[in-house]
């Protein structure tokens, strides 16, 4: 229901883990300046399978102060006490495409299981879990950090998410998105129906962002669309899984460049090849590619017109050809932008 953007979050601050009453952002949002170019999935595809591993792999980022473990049911985030929040998110982004996520939600009144696609510039798209909700998914939208009145939910059935896995996905392409469970499409976005006349439909590099947070602390205004208080200590176990996790990337690159501050997928370049390191300007280049929507190829005699399809039908892209070179400097994201949490204004040791 509420952006991750929106609610508050924890924050350590010397011995203390203190929680914040101010609206959290991003690092750097590409609207309102020049920011550095987002790293992204260079590949077509990217997969993990997090029962075949025993720590999560090095292009997930873990939130400070968390902790998220691998197992036979593969990725484990688990609530054990007030404040636990285990959250992380990919190193990289990607542009467009598709996304799976094999998860079986955790339990708990007040507990929120959520999968979250997070762009620099505000975009976000949601699934996410009640605990104590037992027959039903919530998926939600936000554009450039906008929350409109809150009514962009829909609640389509799911059965039993807190006890079996099912196969999350979200095709994603520049003119819809849809949200998908067990391969049958539960929620269509068209991008023109997006609120703000379709200024407010996700259209920026997104990276992957999975966790778990408490709507039901005792302090929290988000108790009652969380379901109640959350007992603590836990009279079961309190944890997500995460199987897997599978994306398809229509537009891959060693970087995305937002080429101004409108935010829209048609300004953003998409830079193929990394620089080299320790190039200067004058002597390093890079192949970047400009997208346009439609079925006609660029008219510059210089320039090679390509496409890529994502494996889900998604549109066609055809690209103009121009040279770049610019430091890849990943911005640094902290525990704010990923843990959504409300619980007052106190400190604890």
């Amino acid at each position: 229901m509420f952006p991750q953007t929106f609610l508050y979050a924890l924050v350590a601050i010397g011995g203390f883990i203190c929680s914040t009453h101010s609206q959290v952002t991003t690092s750097c949002d590409p609207t309102k300046g020049t920011c550095p170019n987002d790293k992204g999935l260079a590949t077509s595809t990217y997969s993990v399978d997090f029962t075949t591993l025993d720590a999560v792999p090095s292009e997930w980022t873990i939130a400070d102060y968390e902790n998220v473990t691998c197992g036979p049911q593969g990725a484990e985030f688990a609530f054990a006490k007030r404040y636990d929040a285990p959250t992380m998110w990919t190193n990289f982004k990607f542009f467009f495409g598709r996304v799976e996520m094999v998860v079986k939600a955790a339990p708990g009144t007040g507990i929120i299981s959520s999968m979250v696609l997070l762009s620099d510039d505000l975009d976000e798209v949601d699934w996410e879990f009640l605990g104590g909700v037992t027959s039903t998914v919530q998926t939600n939208y936000f554009g450039k950090g906008y929350t409109g009145s809150y009514n962009r939910s829909t609640t389509p059935a799911v059965t039993n998410p807190q006890t079996t896995f099912h196969t999350y996905a979200l095709d994603w392409s520049p003119t819809a998105l849809v949200w998908s469970i067990d391969g049958v499409a539960v929620r269509t976005l068209n991008a023109v129906d997006a609120d703000g006349n379709g200024s407010q439909y996700p259209q920026s590099p997104m990276k992957v962002s999975l966790g778990l947070w408490d709507a039901g602390d005792p302090d929290a205004a988000t108790q009652g669309w969380g379901g109640g208080v959350t007992p603590i200590p836990p009279p079961e176990p309190y944890v997500m899984y995460v199987k897997s996790v599978k994306i398809w990337n229509t537009n891959p690159g060693a970087e995305y460049q937002y080429t101004d501050q409108s935010g829209t997928w048609q300004s953003i370049k998409v830079i193929k090849d990394a620089p080299v390191s320790g190039s200067s300007s004058q002597t390093s280049t890079q192949t970047t590619k400009t997208l346009s929507l439609g079925s006609t190829s660029s008219s510059s005699s210089s320039a090679t017109t390509q496409s890529t399809t994502s494996s889900s039908s998604l549109t066609t892209w055809f690209y103009d050809d121009i040279q770049c070179s610019i430091e890849p400097i990943e911005p640094v994201y902290g525990l704010a932008e990923y843990n959504r949490r409300t619980i007052g204004n106190k400190c604890v040791t």
